[in-house]
């Protein structure tokens, strides 16, 4: 299997983490991760174990493994790559102990810009999750930038408007999978777009919108929110789309960063900055179409798991029991498919 080295991926400090871990607050709810990565980019690697123990500690039951170039085949057609990774996903599956579900639902990647010809690849996908696999996900994070794009391993530009990925997309949606979609903020009238032109297939945009915190957007945080907004209302309004709240410490969008800090960031710290951007996804999308999915271990560079759900605890204090079981757990159930 190749294993594909990401060195963007910065490394975890686990004795820092230590200095500011938090106990589990009230109330005590069921909790499904909504996306999650498994691997060895990090150091140290982050393996099926790693998850379980941050998972306990804050009280999740369930976990959805979404696609990040692990675990690659060796050899062979190129476009079967990338099912080595769900075969990687459905053994860590297997791996996971009493308590917590892990990679329950699996979302791999096949190249959709194959249009018909994709089909082989999504039979693969379907074999090896041995009855997890539950869909694709699209990176199509384009921008011209050069420190905000991800340059010659990012997507092309446009790529969720071409007709040859939009007949691989009707092939993903002929079977009955989701779309999951990593896009920027500058992209989300494309997300919308093609929403549109596929009204009955579930898509779940990733990370918040991607709202882009470096480069060229670096000093214009009050546009880039601006524009954030009116691109999740547009969004929004597709009813087939649900967003991912989480992803708040990917480097390229940076929320919050750990970089200089003496402790990790508490729960109430990272309410206070989560707060515009939650309370604009949850007013657009409404709790029904929101999923809480912690990133890991992409954002434990910054906090503890437990911490970021006692933060999305404290900023859901104001819905009703219903809302909160639904953000927690049952949208992630419901558009994943996950029974345990």
């Amino acid at each position: 299997m190749s294993q594909r080295k990401k060195p963007h991926v910065h490394p975890v400090d686990e004795a820092w983490l230590a200095l500011g871990t938090e106990a589990p607050i009230e109330p005590a709810i069921e909790i499904v991760d909504s996306h999650i990565h498994l691997w060895d980019f990090s150091d140290p690697a982050y393996f099926v174990a790693d998850y379980e123990r941050d998972a306990r500690a804050a009280g999740i039951v369930a976990s959805v493994y979404v696609d990040c170039t692990m675990a690659y085949r060796d050899g062979g057609p190129v476009a079967m790559e990338p099912v080595g990774e769900v075969e990687f996903a459905s053994a860590q599956a297997d791996q996971a102990g009493d308590g917590v579900a892990v990679a329950q639902a699996i979302v791999g990647w096949a190249d959709l810009t194959l249009g018909d010809a994709v089909d082989p690849v999504l039979d693969a996908l379907e074999l090896a999750g041995r009855g997890r696999f539950r869909g694709v996900r699209a990176r199509a994070t384009y921008d011209p930038d050069p420190i905000a794009g991800y340059g010659e391993t990012g997507a092309p530009a446009g790529l969720l408007a071409r007709a040859d990925f939009r007949c691989g997309v009707a092939r993903l949606h002929d079977r009955g999978h989701v779309l999951d979609v990593y896009a920027f903020h500058t992209q989300l009238g494309e997300v919308a777009d093609l929403a549109r032109a596929f009204p009955d297939l579930p898509i779940i945009l990733n990370h918040i919108g991607g709202p882009i915190g470096v480069g060229a957007y670096a000093d214009k945080p009050v546009k880039v929110f601006a524009d954030w907004m009116h691109g999740i209302d547009d969004v929004a309004t597709c009813p087939n789309v649900v967003i991912k709240i989480g992803g708040f410490a990917i480097s390229r969008i940076g929320i919050v960063k750990a970089q200089g800090r003496a402790r990790p960031f508490s729960s109430k710290e990272l309410a206070d900055a989560f707060r515009p951007w939650v309370d604009h996804c949850f007013a657009e999308f409404g709790p029904e179409r929101c999923l809480f999915g912690s990133n890991f271990p992409v954002d434990k560079v910054a906090f503890p798991l437990v911490n970021l759900v006692n933060a999305m605890k404290i900023l859901l204090a104001g819905h009703s029991v219903g809302e909160q079981r639904a953000f927690f757990a049952g949208n992630a159930r419901k558009i994943y498919k996950i029974q345990f």
